[in-house]
């Protein structure tokens, strides 16, 4: 057993952890004063003069006098606490079920990298009313505090040991809630103001146990100026204990029969205020009940915002219908946004990067009244979301929320953690993308490469019911989307950077590698890589975004496609797909349409079948607002585009939606052809390679024997000798419609493999 049990003080009781603000040490003046500015007045982005909402989830450093193992905290999530969250901040670490420390007054400071949208380097400073050692809070069921995770210390404990559940929001409170060695808890930090001294709190509610519970609860700091001590609010429980062992504060709970509710108070001050810091302990308010606080409570955002949207009024088969956001608000809120489903009565929910979830109602289609309701805030930069059984889940850097309104109030109660398995570090790109199902429920996402851990640049499944994680495929770098076809299908798109040549569109097999060297994740370097569905050039999409399929036979011809996003570009491309003996291939044509932002998801509604476009302007993009939420919607009118795109030994053969003039399709000048390769490296990047000479940089033109219009009118094969695979090829060409439409346009595609001669 780690703590002595003669060594500890037993008080009957509800316990209680006490922690007072302080004045700053001698060692924290002197860092202060070194300082240009004070950590709290450093530079910040813009949404940190948003409401947040009370809680801001990151990647966390505490800097400053403090003396931990690790300052780092992965998975950290801040609230702000006391009334109007004013008192000050505390940062609960969810893989180790620790408090890690507290700061008084002051919230949490954010990396300004990218608009603060780095998701690491976030941080607090001195002083600090209290902190915890890295590690395990609780001890496993042998009493040990040991760190036991296999391979490279990152991810959450194992579930047996300590298994968090999530939190519960009720007014400006949070619960958190947990298990540990198998036993419920519940665990709620407050700051109380009694006789002008901060008194943190820290109330528990613990499940009934076979066995003692031990939680290290932070550091004495005997040999500072201001030693931290605790106290118990109650004493009429029998059976809990605290002590100090190997410089921390230790809590134990002896086992029981029944529910314990303790309040603990931990504070640290120089010896000359330890009465006043007893006066005040003894005016703190008593425990309270945490477990009424999980039922749901008064909804913090009752007022919806609302706008009207603007349908698209241009001629043509797809016009763009533009849900406007409330950007102008009185709470400066951003509007960002990473991913969106549809509820069953046709609500759209959409997430932010900023960490918000709305609800998005008045979806018709004249979209006169727009509400949008806050559901959820504090997430960890969420850039993906998928409603399942109307409850939504929405994908953060550190784990899979499950959102539950418990009382009808329109506003998530329950922040649930489906899965949080996933292990992250502190690259300002690792960002989790894309959220989807396939047909037996399963999940997928794909992680950014940064972190030197087994995830890092990764495509993951979770198990329908959140319990298992596992790796299906390796070798991204930063995609930002993955996509989940009717079929079963998955795809991933990267971009391009050090051993991506260029922005690809991956289908994706269990096992697979796909070309980014840091993230092979085997034992041996390999020497080759998946080739992707499909290249696409630099100047075509520069940074992609997710795909989708079409299910819908309310849009146009296209129905069964698959449709992929341009962040960069602002773009929407049909994919053009055909599978040769096992070896998939594709081409990629542009809609004649350009998003308001990025775009980043895109899903068909099940209710108007129409397709729905969510994008934000975070990085290098040709967006020009911050975030949009678009409908692309088919008018009915006639439709002139490519459909299919084939590849024979002896040429290419394309399909359009439309019967095509006979004298343009056949004449060779209607039609322009070149290829080239790209080169598999380190460097950033590729330059465009001959064919014909690999060493030389250019573009090889591919010679047309005969252009001729296939029967049916609807398809053109272009001969040509000596076809050959390659990695990139632009099929450009000028056509009429027998009705007169203009098809100007340019396919870029890749070549794995020929069918047989046409």
């Amino acid at each position: 057993m780690i703590i002595n049990r003669s060594k500890f003080l037993v008080l009957p009781g509800i316990v209680s952890l006490l922690l007072c603000s302080t004045h700053p040490l001698p060692a924290q003046k002197k860092q202060i004063e070194e300082e240009k500015k004070p950590w709290w007045d450093a530079p910040q982005p813009r949404f940190s003069k948003s409401e947040l909402g009370g809680v801001f989830t990151g990647t966390i450093d505490m800097r400053g006098d403090v003396k931990v193992s690790d300052r780092t905290i992965f998975k950290a999530v801040a609230v702000r606490l006391g009334k109007g969250g004013t008192a000050g901040t505390v940062l609960f670490d969810t893989e180790m079920m620790r408090m890690a420390c507290a700061v008084p007054d002051k919230p949490v400071m954010f990396n300004t990298y990218r608009d603060g949208l780095g998701g690491a380097g976030h941080w607090v400073g001195s002083p600090y009313l209290f902190t915890a050692e890295s590690g395990p809070a609780w001890a496993d069921e042998g009493g040990s505090f040991d760190d036991i995770r296999k391979g490279k210390k990152a991810g959450p404990l194992p579930r047996s040991w300590a298994h968090y559940r999530g939190l519960y929001r009720h007014g400006e409170r949070v619960v958190f809630s947990y298990r540990i060695n198998g036993i419920g808890i519940l665990d709620m930090p407050w700051i109380e103001e009694v006789d002008g001294i901060k008194v943190f709190t820290r109330t528990m509610e613990i499940k009934p146990s076979k066995s003692m519970l031990i939680l290290r609860l932070c550091q004495t700091l005997d040999n500072s100026g201001s030693p931290t001590s605790v106290l118990l609010r109650d004493r009429t429980t029998p059976g809990v204990e605290v002590a100090k062992k190997d410089g921390h504060w230790h809590l134990g709970i002896n086992p029981r029969e029944e529910t314990v509710r303790l309040k603990l108070m931990v504070g640290s001050m120089p010896a000359a205020q330890s009465n006043r810091f007893l006066a005040a302990a003894g005016k703190v308010s008593p425990a309270e009940t945490l477990s009424r606080s999980t039922a749901g409570g008064p909804p913090r955002h009752p007022d919806p915002l609302v706008t009207s949207g603007t349908v698209g009024k241009e001629k043509g088969p797809y016009v763009l219908d533009t849900i406007n956001p409330p950007f102008d608000n009185p709470d400066k809120i951003l509007f960002r946004f990473g991913g969106h489903d549809f509820f069953s009565n046709g609500d759209i929910a959409v997430c932010s990067i900023d960490g918000d979830v709305w609800r998005v109602s008045g979806i018709d289609q004249e979209l006169q009244k727009v509400t949008w309701r806050r559901y959820a805030t504090g997430l960890f930069q969420p850039l993906g979301l998928k409603i399942v059984d109307d409850r939504v889940h929405v994908l953060g850097r550190d784990q899979i929320t499950r959102l539950h309104d418990l009382n009808g109030s329109g506003e998530a109660d329950f922040y649930e953690c489906f899965n949080n398995g996933c292990r992250i570090g502190k690259h300002v790109h690792e960002y989790a993308t894309g959220l989807e199902t396939d047909p037996e429920g399963n999940f997928y996402y794909v992680k950014g490469h940064g972190a030197n851990n087994e995830h890092a640049g990764t495509l993951l499944k979770v198990s329908p019911d959140g319990s298992e994680i596992e790796v299906v495929a390796t070798g991204f770098r930063w995609p930002n989307g993955s996509g989940a076809g009717p079929n079963g299908e998955l795809t991933v798109a990267d971009q391009q950077g050090t051993w991506v040549p260029s922005s690809r569109v991956d289908l994706v097999r269990k096992g697979g590698f796909y070309g980014f060297m840091n993230a092979h994740h085997r034992e041996k370097s390999p020497t080759s890589y998946d080739g992707p569905l499909c290249w696409i050039p630099h100047k075509v999409d520069n940074s992609c975004g997710g795909q989708t399929w079409n299910t819908s036979s309310k849009w146009g011809p296209f129905k069964g496609h698959m449709l992929h996003c341009s962040y960069g570009k602002c773009a929407l491309f049909l994919v053009l797909q055909e599978n040769i003996g096992g070896v998939d291939q594709a081409g990629i044509y542009q809609f004649p349409f350009k998003f308001q932002s990025g775009g980043m998801r895109a899903r068909f509604s099940p209710h108007d079948g129409q397709l729905y476009v969510s994008g934000l302007k975070g990085w290098q993009t040709s967006g020009a607002k911050d975030g949009c939420l678009q409908r692309v919607r088919y008018t009915g009118a006639k439709v002139a585009m490519p459909r299919s795109l084939n590849i024979h030994k002896n040429g290419i053969r394309i399909g359009f939606t439309q019967k095509v003039d006979r004298e343009l399709a056949e004449d060779l000048d209607s039609w322009q052809i070149e290829q080239w390769n790209y080169q598999w490296t380190k460097r950033y990047g590729s330059k465009e390679y001959k064919v014909s000479n690999p060493s030389e940089v250019g573009h090889d033109k591919v010679e047309i024997s005969s252009a001729r219009l296939l029967e049916g009118g609807m398809e053109v094969f272009l001969e040509i000798r000596d076809l050959a695979p390659v990695m990139q090829m632009k099929i450009a060409f000028d056509l009429e419609t027998t009705d007169g439409d203009e098809m100007i346009g340019a396919l870029h595609n890749t070549i794995h493999t020929l069918g047989p001669a046409l």
